[in-house]
């Protein structure tokens, strides 16, 4: 499997991941499809983001740069897989 084939297929894993995880862990109510605004629409508060930060490092396996928890990366399901393709494709995880 080529690297890029391999992180699209963790993407497709990690939107999943996070749709199930709104719902069980941070409680967010009704449909979440990958373009809806998480925070913008007020479905996650600002401690809840911070978690949401920790969810995904565990499971891209990558630390998030501080300067990368922006509104722009974490306001939807395709906007953290987005920032989740570019740490791995620049080589960050295991």
């Amino acid at each position: 499997m080529t690297p890029r084939l391999a992180i699209m297929e963790n993407m497709d894993s990690l939107k999943k991941a996070l749709r199930h995880a709104l719902h069980s862990r941070f409680r967010v109510k009704g449909a979440v499809e990958d373009d809806t605004e998480l925070f913008s629409s007020g479905l996650i508060d600002s401690l809840t983001v911070m978690e949401l930060v920790s969810f995904v490092e565990g499971e891209i396996d990558c630390a998030i740069p501080p300067s990368e928890i922006t509104l722009e990366n974490f306001d939807s399901v395709n906007q953290i897989g987005r920032l989740a393709e570019k740490l791995l494709s620049a080589g960050g995880g295991t």
